[in-house]
């Protein structure tokens, strides 16, 4: 009977069939706050029902508990072939939760039967999926306005594209961002700079870190969370990161890629930020699966944010970064954040 169900869902996703998308604009809640669930790296493998039935229990636990405005996807999402019927079971998993959401690819993505067009089309026909198509039919780098309460965009977000792997260097690395991506980041933030200098803040989404994590966490101005793997970056430094911090729009960037990873460092004002693993078993996670959550607030350039984990719902590594540096954010008991670790000192 699932097998039927993800069958007819597929033909409707391919063939346009499903009620018109929800695109209302992103706006901040009437308190000011504007919360993003960030998970990364599901790798849901239909041929492992087990494991797939847990990922699918992670991220309706994390959803219902945080209650976010928007759910972002960093990558690795679906890894099992045949992914059509995953994927169409993914995209229908979130658009029952009511939640606007977006998708970006990893480095394992593409290595499934279908081709780029195909697989976005399936992603981009979800009703309340928030990406776009480019001219080849791939989802294109995009930029989300979230408005104010004026109605003007008070901050925007950036889901992009790191690609996968490259030969360009004579032997296999992970890929970098391309040139017209730079220029891109570069149009963007120039074009939202006000007469009187001043940028509205923004965060970036993707997956395979910049080769500037690396830096960040061993000279950087600020780290907390936890680091047992490697920085597995693209092979070349693309530019990107001096964009961003040229550009003065981008204040945060929050990746996948590294299951052993999940801290944020600091590096010249922007903060680097790794989601945590939200898969089931793989041959290389040693943390607990879970979610990265940031919280925005209305008219400030900075944000909050921390680690749930599933299972009994524990908060870690609970931090704000107010544009320059990492501060503990400390512990409220009022709020729902279900049960407290230790949070470490920020150093």
């Amino acid at each position: 009977m699932r097998l039927f169900f993800k069958n007819i869902l597929l033909i409707l996703l391919l063939t346009g069939l499903l009620p018109a998308r929800a695109q209302q604009p992103l706006h901040f809640r009437s308190d000011g706050t504007f919360k993003i669930v960030q998970f990364t790296d599901t790798h849901i493998r239909s041929q492992l029902p087990s494991q797939a039935e847990a990922v699918y229990a992670l991220m309706d636990q994390v959803i219902r508990t945080e209650q976010p405005d928007l759910v972002i996807l960093t990558g690795d999402n679906v890894t099992c072939n045949p992914a059509a019927p995953e994927i169409a079971r993914l995209v229908h998993f979130l658009d029952e939760r009511k939640v606007p959401w977006c998708a970006v690819y990893g480095n394992h993505d593409e290595q499934q039967e279908l081709t780029h067009a195909q697989m976005s089309a399936l992603y981009a026909g979800g009703r309340y999926n928030r990406n776009s198509l480019n001219e080849e039919g791939v989802l294109a780098d995009v930029e989300l306005p979230i408005l104010g309460a004026d109605g003007k965009p008070g901050f925007y977000l950036f889901c992009m594209d790191s690609h996968s792997y490259s030969m360009a260097l004579g032997e296999p690395c992970y890929d970098w961002f391309r040139d017209e991506q730079v220029r891109w980041m570069k149009e963007r933030c120039a074009a939202r700079t006000a007469p009187d200098g001043s940028i509205a803040p923004a965060l970036a989404f993707f997956h395979i870190p910049l080769l500037e994590y690396v830096q960040a966490w061993e000279k950087g101005q600020g780290r907390l969370g936890i680091s047992a793997e490697k920085v597995c970056h693209g092979g070349l430094n693309s530019g990107m990161f001096a964009a961003m911090r040229l550009g003065g729009s981008v204040i945060g960037v929050s990746v996948g890629h590294d299951h052993n990873n999940d801290y944020i460092a600091v590096l010249n004002g922007i903060a680097l930020c790794y989601g945590r693993f939200s898969g089931s078993n793989t041959a290389y996670n040693n943390l607990p699966p879970g979610a990265r959550v940031f919280l925005l607030h209305e008219g400030v350039r900075g944000f909050e944010t921390w680690i749930r984990e599933g299972g009994e719902g524990r908060v870690l590594f609970h931090t704000r970064f107010d544009g320059k540096s990492l501060q503990n954010a400390p512990r409220d008991k009022s709020k729902p954040f279900g049960i407290w670790s230790d949070i470490p000192h920020v150093e």
